[in-house]
């Protein structure tokens, strides 16, 4: 699956981790004055803080943690990076809150990235080598059949409240996904032609895990499939509540609750306002010597949904860490003596920008249509869909909202990916007169002033939903509505939070064409619940009990194929047609992909940059001196 008119002062915390967030004036468009007067604000704001931060001196401080010393055990793993010290507070921001702490119904990018920090899974990933790394798990083994696993835990582990982490959990966790009580994109993810893993305890340290028919990116899903805790959710399976469980309110009264077996825990969790994570006492991992990590303290992100302002609190020495957008990048880039940090250019992203129209032919609880039916009729015509992707500029959009830092995008996967990226799908360059052409054969006329009507003379207008948290996108939808005006096509802007966008496409399904994105990279097969038609994520139409289109019902093959094969050509061959399809058949209507740009404090240590994923993906591992 991101008008600035004033700025205004927010908030001020702990002298350790204060910073004022603010709205930033965003009045000129082009090149280097707006660089200019955002440096000039910059100063401004930094002057400011000067003078007011005085006020802050009765704000409570955060400690130095004083971390209980649990002994160490012989199975845990020793860090192979340099030696650091204890200590330090990681400070960040986002625009998104989580929607729940409870992995079982996550299926937004913000939930993942604040569960994955609290959970690990049998394996792990290291994106420098590419290729999975001991978990949880200290060893595996693989039967001749290429479908028999045996995962042997390490001794010693424990959920961070000090009950053993075993076998137990493993299965407790894949009874769980597999349950149809409990429905989950997990559950869909972890099978092999609809049919589930079988999963065995051997012993308290051992688990055999067989698989249906060979799942090429089996060990890979293993280093994303967080265990649940048996002794502590047990009791909500077993009464059919669990995904009720660990909710937002379960994290705001009572943190504590949500025991972890990642690096960290919820020390506190105020919505609207930030959530504070603490060091795990019991985590499984440790430097050479006698520090358990992690070293940090404390990880603090605080939630701010206008982006200029968290931009400045880290251009501002305020945060340690922050994604810059391609607008930004040159005046960002003037304060890195000033405040030691460092821009790094990471090249294309993995990320996927997309429209799609909701092509959902079901009906409300009032027995009410999704989508009025001649709508649909549009939505589901390929020639529309394709003449609205030539209808796009996307280099305009390339131009104008991410200052020619950017790839326009044609399919499913960006140049970033390399080995799995198909350079030779069909292209959509911006074409207005081509897209008429399109649509004049699909039926559709234009009246004398140029507007758009179907055949039976609807006039062609439909509301575009995206979260207004992010300003990159809904400046694309400002140029998307622009463009399709020039068709004669009344686009309707829509920008709301993005927790309530995800019930709208995911649940209530009543809304007619969204904007949003993914974050991509990696193996095509985590990409399961999307490109197939019964997956929860098929946007444009999911949950589908059959394929409702031949050429999703060749996607849905394809996509099997090259999951149930280790012959990686062969998978190569098969997600490159899948790309074809989509690209020919406009589903997805593809944007642009901007460049990655990550702003990180100097003063931390033991920081590995991976070509894709996140900058630091060893937070555990990294320390300040």
């Amino acid at each position: 699956m991101i008008p600035f008119n004033s700025v205004r002062f927010h908030q001020c915390f702990s002298s350790r981790e204060t910073f004022f967030l603010f709205h930033l004036s965003n009045p000129i468009k082009k090149g280097e004055k707006r660089e200019s007067l955002a440096l000039w604000w910059l100063l401004f704001f930094l002057l400011l803080f000067s003078l007011l931060a005085g006020g802050c001196n009765r704000q409570k401080k955060i400690q130095k943690a004083q971390r209980p010393a649990y002994p160490f055990f012989e199975e845990m793993e020793t860090s192979s990076m340099p030696k650091g010290k204890q200590g330090g507070i990681f400070i960040e921001t986002s625009a998104a809150e989580p929607s729940t702490f409870n992995w079982l119904v996550s299926e937004d990018a913000t939930s993942a990235s604040f569960l994955n920090l609290m959970f690990d899974s049998l394996l792990s990933y290291d994106p420098i080598e590419d290729h999975v790394i001991p978990g949880l798990a200290k060893q595996w083994e693989v039967a001749p059949d290429n479908k028999t696993f045996r995962f042997k835990l390490r001794k010693g582990l424990s959920w961070s409240d000090g009950v053993p982490l075993t076998a137990d959990d493993v299965i407790f966790s894949f009874a769980c996904i597999y349950d149809p009580r409990f429905p989950n994109r997990n559950a869909y993810d972890l099978s092999v032609n609809g049919k589930p893993f079988k999963v065995e305890k051997i012993d308290d340290q051992t688990i055999q895990i067989q698989t249906p028919e060979i799942f090429a990116p089996f060990l890979r899903y293993m280093s994303g499939f967080p265990l649940m805790p048996k002794h502590i959710l047990e009791p909500y399976f077993k009464d059919g509540s669990l995904q009720n469980q660990w909710n937002i309110s379960t994290a705001k009264k009572d943190p504590k609750s949500i025991v972890a077996s990642g690096p960290f825990l919820i020390l506190s969790y105020n919505p609207g306002e930030r959530i504070v994570l603490e060091a795990n006492p019991r985590y499984w991992k440790k430097a050479d010597g006698d520090i358990r990590l992690p070293y940090i303290d404390y990880l603090i992100v605080k939630f701010v949904k206008d982006a200029n302002a968290s931009l400045i609190a880290f251009a501002s020495g305020q945060t340690d860490i922050e994604g810059i957008s391609p607008d930004n990048v040159a005046w960002v880039q003037k304060g890195e003596n000033i405040y030691h940090y460092t821009i790094y250019d990471r090249g294309p992203s993995t990320a996927s920008s997309f429209l799609w129209f909701n092509q959902n032919p079901g009906k409300n609880k009032n027995n009410d249509p999704y989508v009025l039916p001649y709508k649909l009729k549009w939505f589901q015509n390929r020639l529309f869909r394709q003449a609205i992707s030539y209808a796009i500029d996307r280099e305009g959009i390339i131009n104008g909202v991410l200052f020619g830092r950017g790839t326009p995008l044609w399919g499913p996967e960006t140049p970033a990916n390399v080995k799995w990226y198909n350079p030779n799908v069909k292209k959509y360059p911006y074409n207005p007169s081509l897209a008429l052409q399109l649509l004049e054969q699909a039926g559709f006329h234009r009246d004398a002033t140029g507007r758009l009507f179907d055949q039976d003379n609807h006039p062609v207008s439909f509301t575009l939903l995206t979260n207004q948290e992010n300003p990159i996108r809904t400046a694309m939808a400002t140029i998307f509505k622009e463009n399709l005006k020039q068709i004669g096509i009344e686009v309707l802007l829509q920008f709301i939070d993005f927790g309530t966008l995800v019930t709208k496409i995911s649940d209530s399904y009543e809304y007619e064409a969204c904007l949003l994105g993914l974050t991509g990279g990696g193996d095509p097969a985590d990409g399961m619940s999307v490109f197939m038609s019964k997956g929860r994520l098929h946007q444009w139409y999911p949950n589908q009990p059959q394929p409702a289109t031949p050429w999703e019902a060749e996607i849905d093959r394809l996509m099997v194929e090259q999951l149930t094969t280790l012959d990686e050509a062969k998978r190569i061959q098969c997600w490159f047609k899948v790309q074809e399809i989509m690209s020919e058949e406009q589903p997805y209507i593809y944007l642009v992909t901007p460049n990655t740009y990550v702003g990180l404090k100097n003063r931390w240590r033991n920081v590995k940059i991976p070509r894709i994923g996140p900058l630091v993906w060893n937070i555990e591992e990294i320390w300040t001196p």
